[in-house]
């Protein structure tokens, strides 16, 4: 089965669209973006006469993009619990309930193995939002259990787990790997459906290991994915008012981004109150790892009876949200280094569809709020230049220190356990694997530690905040 060239896929694949860092038959299949603006959607900036339209037309150009107006990337329902279990896809679900127990006893590959059968997707399966998404988070959480579950590493995907993953991802046009938006955003329930979506009313639909460590490093992104919704009417609200160079409308619309920050900030910081670091690094992270980028499997993994050619992904990273990396377009952030360039421009194609072509609209160089900030801060008005600057400033200063917090958590959860692991090891004459890290010499490995999407960690974090730094202006 050629995996780019299949007549039966759900899209067409030009070959410029196709990764191809290793071959031409890679599964992250670079659809082109669809048009960012029909004739009944523009850019909010556009055709609007009077101010009061502009927040009913926000909701419908975020619908348009599977964006609510108060969840954000968050689904728009809360996510299914679980695929009917009258369907045939109940063998899947089944599994899931037994997943954790395989992964102590270290069994889950014989699970696999003798529990699933082929199931193929046919044209009127998985029709709802909801059930593709739901298919899609059980099968990679069931297949990342079977190749990191046990040892030795496994280097395929069995055909009971990658036939169906690979014909529901092509469906969805997404990557068949563990994603951010999968094992977070498409995998809670609340307790109570008339509470906000926060840590004490949310718990999670599926985990690997289990425990409540696990489960709230999870939550606490889910919570800060929630609180940041608020800020994307506000990206649009200050597009369309600096559009109109009213300034007092902008600086106020600044200074709730600059807020919604600081909630974003608070929820951050949680982490470390929540997750402990040694269950983090030792039973969380090695699950969310993928297979491009990783020496554990530098020859990629071979998903059997899809094709031939071994494939090389990304595992679940924070690079994926496109919270994140809407508050970088919005203000104008480059990614433009030896050490960001092409890995962060890589993360959009893991994001859902449509919130990667958010992400285009919302970046279009005619709405540019930094050169709009300069063009206005270079006019008479001396009072409202100060206010503007300082209000644009402090959002900078906010998203810079987001990013350093965000490499202080790196620091103790992920170098540290490392620095652990090494002193164990030698006092104990222990070989100690990571199925992240493994293949790096210990005085080396701090340095050249990969997150679970592949990257070399600190580069690309300090580079991502630096490149941040740069944007103030004066």
């Amino acid at each position: 089965m050629d995996l780019v060239n299949d007549e039966h896929q759900a899209y067409a694949v030009s070959q410029h669209d196709v990764s191809t860092d290793h071959d031409d038959s890679t599964f992250l299949f670079r659809q082109s973006l669809l048009p960012y603006y029909g004739p009944e959607l523009p850019h909010p900036c556009e055709h609007l006469l009077l101010d009061e339209n502009i927040d009913r037309h926000i909701v419908r150009l975020l619908a348009s993009y599977s964006v609510d107006i108060n969840r954000g990337f968050l689904p728009s329902i809360d996510p299914l619990p679980h695929l009917p279990l009258s369907s045939k896809f109940a063998c899947w679900e089944l599994l899931m309930v037994d997943l954790t127990r395989y992964l102590h006893a270290k069994t889950i590959r014989s699970a696999v193995l003798s529990r699933l059968e082929i199931v193929h997707i046919e044209q009127n399966d998985l029709l709802d939002e909801s059930e593709l998404q739901r298919a899609l988070l059980v099968l990679a959480v069931l297949s990342h259990a079977f190749v990191w579950g046990e040892k030795p590493i496994s280097t395929y995907i069995p055909s009971c787990l990658a036939i169906p993953w690979v014909e529901i991802a092509k469906r969805a046009n997404r990557p068949p790997v563990l994603t951010h938006s999968l094992i977070a955003l498409s995998n809670w329930k609340r307790f109570d459906v008339e509470k906000p979506i926060e840590l004490g009313n949310i718990a999670m639909l599926n985990c690997f290991l289990s425990g409540i460590d696990e489960a709230n490093f999870y939550l606490v992104i889910i919570e800060l994915e929630f609180h940041g919704a608020k800020a994307l009417k506000h990206m649009l609200r200050a597009q369309y008012f600096a559009s109109k160079e009213k300034v007092n409308e902008l600086v106020n619309e600044l200074k709730a981004i600059h807020s919604i920050q600081k909630t974003i900030f608070a929820t951050l910081v949680k982490t470390f109150d929540e997750v402990d670091p040694y269950i983090f690094y030792n039973r969380v992270r090695h699950f969310l790892a993928g297979w491009k980028g990783n020496p554990s499997l530098p020859d990629g993994l071979l998903y059997e009876g899809v094709s031939e050619t071994r494939q090389f992904l990304h595992g679940a990273s924070a690079a994926q949200s496109s919270l994140i990396a809407a508050f970088d377009v919005f203000f104008d952030v480059k990614h433009d280094s030896e050490h960001t360039r092409e890995f962060i421009s890589e993360m959009r194609f893991y994001m859902p569809p449509k919130h990667r072509q958010f992400l285009e609209m919302l970046g279009v160089d005619n709405y540019n709020i930094n050169h709009f900030v300069k063009k206005l801060t270079s006019s008479e008005q001396v009072q409202q230049e100060s206010e503007l600057l300082h209000a644009y400033n402090a959002c900078i200063d906010q998203l810079v220190t987001f990013r350093n917090r965000h490499i202080q958590i790196v620091t103790l959860y992920i170098l540290a356990q490392i620095r652990k692991n090494d002193y164990v090891q030698s006092d104990s004459k222990k070989q100690i694997d990571h199925p992240v890290n493994s293949n790096s010499k210990h005085s080396d490995e701090r340095s050249s530690a990969r997150g679970t999407g592949g990257t070399v960690l600190m580069p690309f974090l300090k580079t991502c905040r630096d490149e941040t730094i740069i944007q103030r202006l004066h």
